[in-house]
């Protein structure tokens, strides 16, 4: 009896929340079919529940339902099914969790087609929410730069696309009801050509005093400074859009050049300062709504990592090109913001599925997550979000995995169960501490966890150029890599969990002598954490 598919009804829970499991099936021919699904949280025992059903010859579609604890955690799900009386059995597994706030660790996907001839919604929910895709990137849905709410139901953009706003009005909905949060895009400074063209004393100027436009008779660069007629302006614009649409907040866009500039009297703009009080304002005056803001090539992350932000987002590109880098770029954002999440865009094609694993195990060793998945679960390739791609079978597995692996693995990665004052120093990960033993190619993020330590470990092996800008092979699997901790205590248990599991962590045989722990990873193909319980 094959599985089509086993997936959660939304990209994450809500404490207090029924957790729905969808199983669909496609059986052969009527009868009775036995079920037996497995709940794991971390290395806890499971919770297994058994069930008989009658099922019908053809596609069909089971839903299991649970009540989970209130608090926030991620869980594994396997589901077991077979015909009464046979041995055979077929087997599937996912994943899902329960947060305060879908900004606790956000999973960021994306729209872009607000067309009313787009493809019915509730399908694209379902089909982000098998990756636990937990908030949306409505990206160019507004009207204009400088006015984002069209005066008419349907309306064309800035680029001349056929857009409705009935459209994204049921988007919204069927996020909402698929536990996704819809983040409109806007960008600080940005307005068109006319608007910027009639307010050139709103303007912002280059050191020769000229206005800066961005692309060619396309956009205009306003001053963002604080008060200034600008800001007064798009701000107006932002509350007046969350007054009249269920936006769950604000995604705030900047074009990382200029990084100087200059106002019409030439008084020079701090623009690092100038972005972090438009989000503060930003922020005052929706209390309720969640505030994200792109630090374009890593700028100024510092003084982002400060502000008044629900998450950090950061969109990666040269020089910022080696693996190591990227490490480094997530760790600190990790750092400076004392253990917000983080989200990483960075752009690459789809024939390039090694770079695109490597990239996302990397990112998700160091504490962050990738926006990548979008409409029709194609991937983000390119900085115009529209231009997305689809995505081979393979890749599609491969990243089911990923997702349902950083999801189950949820709280050893990131913060979201953290208090403020641990958030401070248990999220933050070590890159390749010298107390932790393993082969070169193989990198290792220590961080210290209320009762134990989390290593996650990166495979590097045959990457001779470590960077994710040039194409190259996939790594070549570790089978029983050694693996030596140096502790001050004997462990009660160590476990292993990657993403070719499929529930709950693997108990690890390990010797302790004299301060030294060792013992062997399984298998190691991208990335996988190993758990050394106190």
């Amino acid at each position: 009896m094959p599985f089509l598919d086993f997936f959660p009804t939304q990209g994450c829970y809500a404490p207090g929340e029924t957790v729905k499991l969808l199983v669909e099936i496609n059986a052969i021919a009527a009868g009775s079919a036995l079920l037996r699904l497995e709940i794991f949280h971390l290395d806890e025992p499971p919770i297994a529940f058994s069930y008989s059903r009658e099922l019908t010859a053809g596609h069909q579609i089971l839903q299991f339902d649970w009540d989970p604890p209130l608090t926030t955690a991620g869980y594994a799900a396997r589901l077991e099914i077979r015909n009464e009386g046979e041995d055979i059995s077929s087997k599937a597994s996912t994943a899902f969790d329960v947060l305060l706030s879908w900004a606790d660790y956000p999973r960021y996907g994306f729209l872009t087609d607000f067309s009313d001839q787009r493809p019915d919604p509730d399908t694209t929910m379902l089909e982000l929410g098998c990756y636990h895709i937990n908030g949306l990137q409505f990206y160019d849905w507004q009207f204009r730069h400088d006015i984002l709410l069209a005066p008419t139901d349907e309306y064309l953009d800035p680029l001349g696309r056929a857009l409705s706003l009935t459209t994204v009005k049921s988007l919204i909905n069927s996020a909402h009801q698929h536990g996704m949060a819809a983040m409109p895009y806007l960008a600080v400074y940005a307005a068109s050509v006319e608007f910027w063209q009639s307010h050139t004393d709103w303007a912002l100027f280059d050191e020769n005093g000229q206005p800066i436009p961005f692309g060619e008779d396309f956009l205009g660069l306003m001053d963002p400074s604080p008060g200034s007629p600008w800001s007064r302006h798009i701000l107006r614009e932002a509350k007046r859009l969350l007054r009249k649409i269920p936006f769950d907040g604000l995604h705030i866009d900047q074009y990382g050049d200029p990084k100087q500039a200059w106002d019409f009297r030439h008084e020079p703009v701090d623009l690092p300062s100038a972005f972090v009080q438009f989000i503060k304002s930003a922020h005052n005056q929706n209390p309720s709504k969640a505030i994200v803001f792109n630090a374009v090539g890593n700028w100024p992350i510092k003084a982002l990592a400060t502000a008044a932000l629900d998450f950090l987002y950061i969109e990666v590109w040269p020089p910022q090109v080696e693996y190591q880098q990227l490490a480094r770029i997530v760790l600190e954002a990790v750092k400076y913001s004392k253990g917000k999440a983080v989200v990483i865009a960075l752009y690459l094609p789809t024939d390039r599925s090694a770079n695109i694993l490597l990239a996302d195990a990397v990112i998700l060793a160091c504490g962050g997550t990738r926006i990548e998945l979008g409409e029709g679960a194609h991937l983000l390739v390119d900085p115009y979000f529209p231009k997305h791609q689809p995505i081979t079978d393979e890749l599609q597995v491969e990243l089911r995995r990923f997702y349902d692996f950083s999801v189950r693995s949820g709280e050893w990665l990131a913060s979201y169960n953290l208090t403020t004052k641990e958030r401070k120093t248990w999220a933050q990960g070590e890159m390749n501490p010298d107390w932790v033993s393993l082969e070169d190619s193989v990198w290792c993020v220590a961080r210290r966890r209320p009762g134990g330590w989390c290593l996650a470990v990166i495979n590097l092996n045959n990457i001779e150029t470590p960077r994710w800008d040039i194409a190259h092979p996939s790594p070549v699997p570790y089978v029983g890599l050694p693996a030596l901790v140096k502790l001050l205590h004997k462990p009660q248990m160590v476990y292993w969990s990657s993403p070719e599991q499929d529930g709950r962590p693997q108990a690890l045989d390990f010797e302790y002598d004299r301060g030294e722990l060792h013992f062997l990873i399984p298998h190691l193909r991208y990335i996988g954490v190993i758990y050394i319980h106190d």
